[in-house]
C-alpha cells in the first residue's frame, strides 16, 4: 500500500511540475497596439495584436474604422482592421478611419477565441 501511495504522489508531483510551464505560457496575456493615439478621418492606422497560446485573433474592430465588408459585429457601425499577417496567435494589419467619423474618443477592441481580450482608444480629430 505504501508503494502505491508513493507512486501516486510522485506522479502527481511530476505532472504538476511538467505541466506548469505549458499552463503558464497558455495564459500569457493578450496585447493590442495601435500605432497612433490621435488620428484624422480618412487616416491609416496600423494595428498589432496577440492572443494567448492556442487562441487566434478573431478581429480588431472599432466604430472609428471604415467598413471592409467583413465587419462582423461592427457591420453598420464601423469596421475591422484588415489583418494581413498572422502567426502563432499574433496578427498585424491596418485600418482606415471612417471619413465621416465624428471627433471624439473611440474604443478599439481585440477579440480572441470568441471573447473580448483587450481594448485601447483612439482620438479622432479634424485635421488642421
Amino acid at each position: 500500500m505504501t508503494i502505491m501511495r508513493f507512486a501516486a504522489g510522485l506522479s502527481s508531483v511530476l505532472a504538476c511540475c511538467l505541466l506548469t510551464p505549458q499552463v503558464a505560457s497558455a495564459t500569457a496575456p493578450a496585447f493590442l497596439v495601435v500605432d497612433k493615439s490621435t488620428v484624422a478621418p480618412g487616416e491609416l492606422v496600423r494595428v498589432s495584436a496577440g492572443c494567448p497560446l492556442g487562441e487566434g485573433v478573431n478581429h480588431v474592430g472599432s466604430a472609428a474604422f471604415a467598413p471592409t465588408g467583413h465587419d462582423g459585429p461592427y457591420s453598420g457601425n464601423g469596421g475591422v482592421a484588415r489583418l494581413t499577417a498572422q502567426a502563432a496567435g499574433a496578427a498585424a494589419g491596418r485600418a482606415v478611419i471612417r471619413p465621416d467619423a465624428a471627433p471624439g474618443r473611440y474604443d478599439v477592441t481585440l477579440r480572441c477565441g470568441g471573447g473580448h481580450a483587450g481594448t485601447t482608444t483612439l482620438d479622432v480629430r479634424f485635421a488642421g
